[in-house]
């Protein structure tokens, strides 16, 4: 069973951080109308004991919390954990990792993990600035001692 959700910003909300793109005729001055960058995809899928989400588009304060439900979801139908596919994320901010962060608490607070599986370019910038990608690579397994 698949798990699908897009999010598209209010009208006339826009990140300040994002440059703006012309506006179409009967849209507002000063707002922009939601552009497929701007819309966030995420479908989910079982793997085993583990969740699957796969997110793409643009994660920000906008898209954060849709991320965040999406994620909460999965992990309440998992075992083990989460794995988050965020190879297709286009835009990842401090929103976006905030979000991502406190949900490793949440998972960590069921006894589960979450691994960020092949992070864009963009992600495993942030990550890497932040010192916080180790917390999102699949922990070692210890070796059976005999």
């Amino acid at each position: 069973m698949h798990a699908r959700d897009i999010s598209v910003p209010e009208p006339g909300h826009r990140s300040p951080y994002r440059p703006a793109i012309g506006t179409a005729p009967g849209i507002p001055v000063g707002s922009t109308p939601p552009s497929p960058s701007s819309i966030l995809l995420t479908d989910s899928y079982p793997e085993g004991p583990r969740k699957v989400v796969v997110v793409n588009g643009e994660v920000d304060y906008e898209t954060a919390p849709v991320m965040s439900a999406v994620l909460g979801n999965a992990l309440r139908d998992s075992a083990e954990g989460v794995d988050v596919d965020l190879s297709a994320v286009r835009f990842w901010d401090c929103a976006a990792l905030n979000a991502l962060l406190r949900f490793r608490r949440e998972a960590l607070a069921h006894g589960k993990t979450v691994i960020v599986r092949s992070p864009s370019q963009m992600v495993r910038r942030v990550l890497g600035l932040t010192g916080t990608s180790w917390l999102f690579r699949p922990s070692a397994i210890p070796s059976p001692r005999y």
